[in-house]
């Protein structure tokens, strides 16, 4: 929420409450306090609250000002303290209404600053009765659900911005994320593609609803998620994650030529990765790629740092490979080498 101070034009209407001698000390005051907040003079609006309050002790703008500079200065105990004065002293008078409001606004920030969300969220309350369509009071209710851990309220307060500012991408974005906690990735989807509308050229989203769609498991799923992945690459995402992820997919729709793709973008950001090694034989084995194949499951049968039941994996492809290739001595070797590690 943006930190302004209301005008101090709304606040000429109480001088004609004092004196024509304590009018003039409150201008010299308000012409003090615009001043200091214009120039953002934080530690001077509270060095001169208590001589404030000594000259014109029924002026309790003073408490608002003063509350306004500790909440600056992330003095968010004092900020609450003032600020609740300021706002329990005038709340009933209407042309100071923005001011009460963006008091318990200020009061309900410091409190969620403070870890107190459910203090935040009471300040919360009597800010929206004055401003019920403030896209920040909402915000500032779902940052306190989330302290909470409350999803369904966080998302109930995001689904409520959206409703004020339906083009609101981080909105969406948030909702999404929420749902994801919650792993009701069709709510993910939803929402993502709503954000996706509103930006498409952000690659997270992309990324984001592709694992949500992964996460539904169904082939129509995994379709989508591979569409989802390759426009992230298309964004200029490339690295091992992605095609790891894109790999597991391609396997999961039996797609091994793709799968091959995955691995051989893999194993240009790491040549040496002994699981992409494998996978990448592998991929040639079920494409009958059998003399392409048995290079990579040589590395994996050779290396000490293979897991047995990894290396035992690689020797059955690699027989099965050399078999088809009419090895068939080489098939009987590798059958041989099963059975010791298997302690047969």
């Amino acid at each position: 929420m943006k930190k302004t101070i209301l005008s101090l034009v709304l606040i000429f209407s109480s001088i004609a409450l004092f004196a024509q001698s304590e009018e003039e000390i409150l201008n010299k005051w308000i012409n003090t306090y615009n001043e200091l907040s214009t120039s953002k003079n934080w530690d001077g609006m509270i060095s001169n609250f208590d001589q404030c309050h000594q000259e014109v002790p029924n002026w309790d703008f003073a408490y608002y000002y003063k509350g306004f500079a500790e909440f600056n200065k992330q003095n968010y105990e004092n900020a609450i303290k003032d600020l609740s004065t300021f706002a329990s002293k005038t709340d009933t008078l209407n042309v100071v209404n923005m001011m009460i409001a963006q008091s318990y606004m200020m009061i309900a920030q410091s409190y969620n600053n403070l870890n107190q969300p459910e203090n935040a969220l009471a300040a919360l309350d009597k800010f929206l009765a004055k401003e019920p369509n403030s896209v920040a009071g909402y915000q500032e209710k779902a940052n306190a659900h989330m302290q909470m851990k409350d999803y369904a309220n966080y998302i109930s307060d995001l689904q409520k911005v959206a409703e004020l500012e339906p083009n609101n991408e981080s909105a969406y974005a948030n909702i999404a994320s929420a749902y994801g906690l919650q792993q009701n990735f069709q709510g993910v989807i939803d929402n993502l593609t709503k954000a996706i509308a509103i930006n498409p050229n952000q690659a997270q989203y992309y990324q984001d609803r592709a694992f949500a769609n992964y996460s539904l498991k169904t082939p129509e799923n995994i379709q989508a998620a591979l569409v989802d992945y390759d426009k992230a690459e298309e964004l200029g995402v490339k690295d091992a994650a992605l095609y790891n992820r894109k790999y597991v997919c391609h396997s999961m729709l039996k797609d091994y030529q793709g799968a091959l793709d995955d691995c051989n973008k893999l194993l240009a950001i790491d040549p040496e990765d002994l699981n992409n090694i494998y996978y990448r034989g592998d991929a040639n084995y079920k494409l009958k790629n059998y003399k392409e194949a048995i290079p990579d499951l040589d590395k994996v049968i050779a290396s000490d740092k293979v897991q047995k039941t990894r290396k035992i994996q690689a020797l059955q492809r690699r027989g099965a490979s050399k078999q088809a290739l009419k090895d068939l001595k080489g098939a009987q070797a590798d059958a041989a080498m099963i059975k010791q590690l298997q302690g047969k």
